[in-house]
């Protein structure tokens, strides 16, 4: 009935509720990692809880889950080209 609007939450309300509440967790999870002796995976740990969490806001915040595949070829691309030149980066460093 569009005169009186459902009480009833929306799907992407519940989209939101459910990625704040897992960038939420996330977070609470990254700052315990700190804590714990995790040597020399602290980094790759820390990188693939961000990894998650940027998942989570693109997929939700982003819409990328509903957008044309054109639009996550872009986003892709995009992804891609950051972790070539974070190689790169990474290889430089590395080889000085």
């Amino acid at each position: 009935d569009s005169i009186h609007p459902s009480k009833e939450p929306t799907d992407s309300a519940r989209a939101y509720v459910f990625a704040w509440l897992a960038l939420l967790v996330l977070t609470l999870v990254s700052f315990g990692a700190h804590y714990l002796e995790l040597g020399v995976f602290a980094t790759a740990v820390s990188l693939i809880i961000a990894g998650v969490k940027a998942g989570v806001v693109a997929l939700v915040f982003m819409h990328l889950k509903t957008e044309s595949v054109s639009v996550r070829t872009v986003a892709a691309l995009n992804l891609a080209w950051v972790a070539l030149i974070s190689v790169g980066i990474a290889l430089d460093v590395a080889a000085h």
